[in-house]
């Protein structure tokens, strides 16, 4: 069968192949990691300030000023004319440019971390964790995510050779090392559990992209090593052009999708973060299962924008629309046998599922399978106006529209409706503006053939 497709379309394929595997494995650990930490921390709001810490310190990684994914979109094309130097120099200005960053956010860090009340931010009283102990935590994991973000740009390298699947393979391993570090570590204390988990996450993050980044630059990648001879001031306002662009894209899609355990907690209680995200690993593992074929089409929408192959992107554009329509039939499927799920799951009568609470997490997850159709083709473009414009829009919004709902609902489902309808407006506007812009560079390439 691969025998009749392009080489374009082998490659996707065979990246979509092994997101399939390893990704899909990696979901299936992240599913298992809920009840490993329920069973581990053995208090439901401390579990929920985990979290919450997780969701709060994951902000931290805006601080790549777009700079990972600003070499996502330049890599491809030097690659694809094998401009061996300009791929070096690329890598190199990106490495150390990021690293200065990484390092001065942390001193910065270091020094606010412990002047913060973390208790008040995470809603939890000082007689259950001390101020001292929640910073030392917090301090931890902070540090862990600023290595990443040095050591996160192999992805990006890796995305733009096309091996999504190894990309893939480092999530399903640290979280594979997470969850033999919770099964094998002793409950302690409740401050214990928690500076143990800050350790287990801080080394689980960062040792496969660790060994990944030594093995890619002993291998295939051995002629574009890092150097400091091959930074170039003129690269870094060429990689954040479109960095800066995608970092913004970035902010905004956090506001939507990084806050809600942080509004949860400090608009209700960190009890309820254990609740949503009972439902949300449900769903959002139906949904991410939909969307790992789209991991390669980013970077293969680059490519062929290189060559300009316009009609490509509109076809690989119409399928994964059509794919994105049948997924939210398949989200729906799931609400009838939930409760079964989750007893089976988390132990008979741990959540009692409400199918008003299930519909509103089907719904959402089928608009970010669309979501994630829609940027995959604008980004690999470099198309972002549309996108700028209405997920900016939505940002805005989401915070006062989720107070609200809350309220009206007397309930946290209120966020996730929330989220639904903020982000709604973009989805269906973006395919109507890609295509015209994809039919227009199509009858452009069809003219300068003709003349």
């Amino acid at each position: 069968m691969l025998k009749k497709l392009g080489e374009h379309d082998k490659n996707v394929i065979i990246n979509m192949i092994g997101a399939f595997v390893v990704k899909g494995g990696s979901l299936i650990i992240s599913v298992l990691l809920l009840p490993a930490y329920i069973n581990f921390f053995d208090n439901q709001t401390i579990l929920g300030v985990w979290y919450t810490i997780l969701s709060v310190l994951n902000w931290m990684s805006l601080f790549d000023l777009g700079l990972g994914n600003g070499l996502r979109n330049k890599l491809p094309a030097v690659i694809e004319k094998n401009d061996r130097v300009s791929v070096r120099k690329y890598i190199s200005t990106t490495y150390y440019v990021m690293f200065f960053v990484a390092f001065l956010v942390s001193l910065v860090g270091i020094i606010i971390i412990p002047f913060v009340d973390w208790n008040t931010i995470f809603n939890v009283d000082t007689a259950l964790i001390t101020q001292s102990e929640l910073a030392n935590c917090v301090r931890i994991v902070f540090l862990g995510i600023m290595i990443q973000l040095v050591l996160k740009i192999i992805t990006s390298i890796l995305y733009a050779l096309q091996r999504s699947a190894i990309v893939n393979a480092l999530v399903f391993s640290s979280n594979v090392i997470i969850l033999i570090a919770i099964l094998i570590i002793p409950s302690h204390s409740i401050s214990l559990n928690l500076r143990n988990m800050s350790w287990i996450n801080a080394v689980a993050v960062n040792i496969p992209y660790v060994i990944c980044t030594v093995v890619v630059f002993a291998t295939s990648l051995k002629d574009a090593v890092p150097s400091l001879r091959f930074f170039e001031k003129s690269f870094i306002k060429d990689v954040l052009g479109i960095g800066i662009t995608l970092l913004w894209l970035t902010l905004v899609f956090m506001v939507i999708t990084s806050t809600s355990e942080m509004l949860i907690t400090y608009f209700t209680s960190p009890d309820n973060v254990v609740y949503y995200q009972s439902y949300n690993k449900i769903f959002h593992t139906g949904a991410m299962i939909i969307s790992l074929a789209l991991t390669p089409v980013w970077s293969a929408v680059t490519k062929a924008q290189a060559r300009g192959d316009y009609s490509w992107i509109k076809k690989i554009y119409k399928l994964f629309l059509l794919t994105s329509v049948g997924c939210l039939i398949i989200e729906l499927c799931i609400i009838p046998v939930l409760q079964y799920v989750m007893d089976v799951w988390l132990g008979a009568g741990e959540i009692v599922v409400d199918p008003m609470y299930a519909l509103a997490f089907a719904v959402l997850s089928s608009i970010m399978i669309l979501h994630n159709v829609n940027t995959s083709i604008g980004n690999g473009m470099s198309y972002f106006k549309v996108q700028v414009i209405w997920m900016t829009v939505a940002a805005v919004f989401f915070i006062p529209v989720s107070y609200l709902l809350i309220n009206v609902l007397n309930s946290w489902i209120g966020i996730v409706w929330a989220a639904i309808i903020c982000l709604l407006p973009y989805e269906f506007i973006a395919p109507y503006y890609t295509f015209k812009v994809i039919n227009r560079k199509i009858n452009n390439n069809s003219y300068d053939m003709e003349v």
